[in-house]
């Protein structure tokens, strides 16, 4: 998708009812390929080899609750195909209160296989490694505090 018809890479912000919509495994999936290029609801079906009827479904339920919206129409063989896109692919509910030690949260919903899944752990464990040495090669600055970062992988139930 040429730059210029991107959608905004900023952060949405959604309310509860975005939060449902958005929470499932699969739409998550769609909003990820729909941000990348917009597509038909029968290309996005094909392309993730799903059932078209409910990857429609799936959808509409994602334009009626704001996260996707119509990026164009074309006229194929007198068939108008509209294609859709993700608004943004990062959310944030401000209605969602931290705990008191809680600092920040982030979560996304992914299809891996094995080895993604190992590398994705590889690459997290280099990250707390690295700062884990900034944070003792830097530990006479004032404006460090102590955190305890967390790093889970659950299995997600896939719906259709």
């Amino acid at each position: 998708m040429p730059e210029e018809n991107k959608p905004d890479s900023s952060v949405m912000t959604i309310n509860w009812a975005q939060q449902k919509a958005i929470s499932s495994p699969f739409r998550s999936r769609l909003i990820g390929m729909l941000y990348e290029n917009p597509m038909t609801p029968k290309q996005a079906a094909d392309a993730l080899d799903k059932n078209p009827g409910t990857t429609y479904y799936h959808i509409q339920q994602l334009v009626k609750h704001g996260i996707l919206e119509i990026d164009r129409e074309e006229t194929n063989k007198g068939i108008v195909e509209k294609y859709y896109r993700a608004k943004a692919i990062s959310f944030h509910n401000p209605e969602y209160k931290k705990s008191e030690e809680e600092v920040e949260k982030l979560s996304a919903n992914l299809y891996l296989s094995e080895a993604m899944l190992k590398e994705l752990n590889e690459e997290v464990h280099e990250l707390l490694i690295r700062y884990g040495k900034r944070s003792y090669e830097e530990a006479n600055r004032q404006d460090q505090q102590a955190y305890a970062v967390t790093f889970t992988v659950n299995r997600s139930e896939e719906e259709d």
